[in-house]
């Protein structure tokens, strides 16, 4: 579907949908417009905090393991690793996924 600038503007509801491979600027654009009121529905947000939660903090737990002075504290409940992915910051899904895939 094709529109002019001007069509695209006297559209009185506006959705677009961005796809892309990882780290073309999708999440950058979206942080762009919702600084115009736009509404920002980013799927990978909810995937990450919905169906990878458990999995990312698998690997996070994983990877604190092979530091001595973590495993210990760890293994004796003294810390506790929480994930906090955020809509601007998808970082812990993306590092997931190149660790899996």
């Amino acid at each position: 579907m094709k529109l002019s600038v001007e069509e695209f503007r006297a559209w009185k509801n506006k959705n677009i949908t961005l796809i892309g491979m990882s780290g073309v600027g999708k999440t950058h654009l979206a942080t762009q417009l919702r600084r115009h009121n736009w509404f920002h529905y980013s799927v990978d947000y909810r995937i990450g905090t919905r169906y990878l939660d458990e999995p990312i903090m698998d690997l996070i737990k994983q990877q604190a393991m092979k530091t001595p002075f973590l495993r210990e504290l760890l293994r004796k409940d003294a810390i506790y690793i929480r994930n906090n992915i955020t809509v601007d910051d998808l970082g812990p899904v993306l590092k997931l996924c190149r660790q899996t895939g």
